[in-house]
């Protein structure tokens, strides 16, 4: 698979399926991200840490969806695009005021480094404030 397939997988596990992560990911695959948790980025790695991404995001909302903004961009062993998240929050989050059951919707923007068919690296941006603001979490 070229990295926009990859790209269209990593979709479809939002969307559809995440156990289909296992056909895309390096066993050493790092998510290059800030945890909530204070860990970091190597604290895990492999499918796990792609998996944790979409758990995580999931755990505060219900009927998510994830679309295109702008398709994959793929050149060498980097693809990158811009997606929406759209969701209805379940209120799970401690500290947000929001209502359960607003609907919520942000953007951001995905980096792969893609090594061997499978993704090696993962760096993802968001609009967090947004996000949070969304929230009644500030």
């Amino acid at each position: 698979m070229n990295g926009k397939e990859i790209y269209q997988v990593w979709m479809n596990a939002w969307n559809k399926d995440i156990s289909i992560l296992h056909d895309i990911t390096d066993e050493n695959c790092t998510v290059h991200q800030a945890k909530t948790e204070g860990k970091d980025s190597d604290s895990t790695k492999g499918v796990k840490a792609l998996m944790d991404v979409v758990e995580s995001a999931k755990y505060y909302f219900e009927n998510v969806q994830m679309s295109l903004v702008v398709q994959p961009i793929a050149e060498g062993d980097y693809v990158s695009a811009r997606w929406n998240f759209k969701g209805s929050y379940n209120g799970n989050m401690e500290g947000a005021r929001a209502e359960k059951g607003k609907h919520v919707s942000f953007d951001g923007t995905d980096i792969f480094r893609i090594k061997n068919g499978k993704i090696k690296d993962y760096w993802v941006s968001s609009d967090v404030i947004d996000f949070m603001n969304q929230l009644e979490a500030f």
